[in-house]
């Protein structure tokens, strides 16, 4: 109940009607004419971590305490985003496993899970530019066949190390729906490009044979990936 005595603040909801995006803004609720009226003071907006609290709050839930992986880049309630550096690893392709170097890549569960490939082994940023990652079963949006592999659907932290098995240990079978890198025609070539590195046993992934990932003629960056593009 409104008083003078009770410390109040308002929240507005406002929705945009084409892109159905919801945004909150905060108001203290300020006392006229001695408290017979009130009115709202000026609106601060509601950060991420002030929605994770309010929905804490309702749900009447303590939030958790948990330790954060060093190469996670992004925690949301329903989105998670995290990276591996470039390395060296056995990939499987069908009938083989060859043993090659990769570039980094960057992980985004939430809802599905999408994986791109970026250049260097610095930290991603906001506007790190994405590249296709360069493995088989991919498609164009970054999500991967998953065939008859139930994937974790629960955005929690715990389940980053099933979801990187599944993109980095699953046997790379076709092509998907994306030739993934620079210079190749198809999916048998893909297979030869990783012989021919294992071969030289290479050490760093040619990052210049990557393929960049477009959103109407642009780079995809890993801001505008967060966001929903791509």
């Amino acid at each position: 109940m409104l008083s003078e005595k009770v410390e109040c603040r308002a929240m507005l909801i406002h929705r945009h009607v084409e892109t159905h995006r919801l945004d909150i803004t905060s108001h203290e609720v300020l006392p006229l004419e001695g408290g017979k009226t009130f009115t709202l003071g000026a609106g601060r907006a509601f950060s991420s971590l002030d929605k994770e609290v309010l929905i804490d709050l309702l749900r009447e839930e303590e939030p958790s305490i948990e330790f954060l992986p060093e190469n996670l880049l992004v925690r949301g309630r329903n989105k998670l985003v995290w990276y591996t550096a470039p390395q060296v690893l056995e990939i499987p392709f069908r009938g083989e496993i060859i043993k090659a170097p990769i570039p980094g890549l960057i992980y985004l569960a939430g809802g599905v899970l999408r994986c791109y490939a970026y250049k260097g082994k610095s930290r991603p940023t906001p506007e790190t530019e994405l590249h296709f990652a360069p493995l088989g079963n991919t498609y164009n949006n970054g999500t991967f066949c998953s065939g008859n592999v139930n994937l974790p659907r629960e955005i929690l932290i715990e389940n980053i190390p099933i979801w990187q098995r599944f993109v980095l240990e699953s046997t790379n079978t076709h092509g998907g729906g994306v030739i993934p890198l620079k210079g190749i025609k198809d999916f048998n070539e893909l297979v030869q490009f990783y012989r021919d590195l294992s071969a030289k046993q290479a050490k760093k992934f040619p990052d210049r044979c990557l393929k960049l990932t477009e959103v109407k003629g642009k780079p995809l960056t890993l801001k505008a990936a967060i966001n929903g593009e791509g």
